[in-house]
C-alpha cells in the first residue's frame, strides 16, 4: 500500500496553483462586448439617419412617402441625383464651399498655430479662458455682429465675409489642438535650440512647427469639415452667388412641398467629401483628438 502510494505520489504531476489569465480574459472579451454594445447604442440615431437618408436618395417620391417604410424593397433610381445635379448650379456651390472651407481652414492655422505655441509654451491661461469663452458662445451669438458689419463694409454675400465668418470655428479648434502638440513637446527641445542660437521665433519655426506637422494636418482637416458643414453663417451672409452646399438645399424646400428625394440625394453628395476625407485620415484625427488626454 505504502509503495503504490510512493509510486502515486511519484508519477502525479506537481500541484499547479490557478492562474488569473482566464479570468482577465473572459473579463476582457466581456469588456470588449459591453463597449461595443455601448458604442453601437450611441451610434444608433446617427446610424439610422445616414441609412434613411442614403435609401431616400435612391428611392422614387412615392416610395419614400409609403407607410410602412420600404427600407429594402424597392427599385433603385438615380432620378433623384440627376435632379440634384442639374436643377441648381452645383458646380458653382461646390467652388463655393471649397474656396470658403479651404480659406477659413488655412487661416485658422495661420492664427491658430502661433496662437497654441504661446498658450503652451508661456503659459498664458487668460488667453486659454478667452478662447475657450469665445468658442463656448452659440455660433448664432455671431450673426448679428458678423451681419452689421458687412453689409456696413458692403461685404454680405462675398467669400471675404464667409471666410472670417468661418474663421470664429476654425481658430478655437486649431488652437485646443495644437495645444496638446506643442505642450508634448520636453523642454529640453527648446533648451537646445536655444544653445543652438535660436531665438524665440527662430525656435518656433525651425523647431516646433516641424515636430508638430501631424497636428496641424489634423487641425486643418477637422477646421475644413466644421468650415464645410456650417450652414448659419453661409445662410445669414450669402447671396445667390456665393451660396454654399449646405444652403443650397433650400432649392429643393418648396411652400406646399418638399423634394425628399432630391434632397436627399444633394445631402448625400454633400457627405461624400467628409467621409472620405475622414476615413483617410482617421488615424491623425484620432491622434489629434486624444493627443494629451495621456499623460
Amino acid at each position: 500500500m505504502s509503495e503504490i502510494l510512493t509510486a502515486t505520489r511519484a508519477t502525479a504531476p506537481p500541484p499547479t496553483r490557478p492562474v488569473a489569465r482566464p479570468r482577465r480574459r473572459r473579463g476582457s472579451i466581456l469588456g470588449r462586448i459591453a463597449l461595443a454594445v455601448t458604442v453601437t447604442v450611441a451610434l444608433a440615431p446617427a446610424l439610422f439617419v445616414f441609412f434613411w437618408m442614403l435609401t431616400s436618395s435612391f428611392k422614387q417620391q412615392v416610395d419614400i412617402y409609403t407607410i410602412p417604410p420600404k427600407w429594402f424593397d424597392f427599385t433603385p433610381t438615380l432620378d433623384n441625383y440627376q435632379a440634384a445635379l442639374t436643377r441648381t448650379p452645383f458646380a458653382r456651390y461646390m467652388t463655393n464651399s471649397l474656396v470658403v472651407a479651404t480659406c477659413s481652414s488655412l487661416l485658422g492655422l495661420l492664427i491658430g498655430v502661433p496662437a497654441a505655441y504661446s498658450i503652451a509654451r508661456y503659459r498664458q491661461t487668460k488667453l486659454s479662458l478667452s478662447l475657450l469663452t469665445a468658442r463656448l458662445l452659440p455660433g448664432v451669438a455671431y450673426l448679428v455682429p458678423f451681419f452689421v458689419a458687412f453689409t456696413a463694409l458692403r461685404m454680405v454675400g462675398t467669400y471675404p465675409a464667409l471666410i472670417l465668418s468661418h474663421v470664429i470655428i476654425t481658430f478655437p479648434l486649431t488652437v485646443f489642438i495644437m495645444v496638446n502638440f506643442f505642450a508634448a513637446l520636453p523642454d529640453e527641445v527648446h533648451d537646445a535650440a536655444q544653445v543652438d542660437g535660436c531665438g524665440k521665433l527662430e525656435t518656433f519655426w525651425r523647431i516646433a512647427v516641424p515636430l508638430t506637422r501631424p497636428g496641424m494636418l489634423t487641425a486643418g482637416i477637422l477646421a475644413f469639415i466644421f468650415s464645410w458643414n456650417d450652414f448659419k453663417m453661409a445662410l445669414i451672409l450669402s447671396d445667390g452667388d456665393s451660396r454654399t452646399l449646405p444652403v443650397a438645399v433650400f432649392n429643393f424646400v418648396h411652400e406646399a412641398s418638399l423634394d425628399w428625394g432630391p434632397m436627399m440625394a444633394y445631402a448625400s453628395i454633400i457627405m461624400l467629401p467628409v467621409f472620405v476625407l475622414t476615413l483617410a485620415a482617421q488615424r491623425h484625427i484620432v491622434t489629434g483628438m486624444t493627443m494629451g488626454s495621456v499623460k
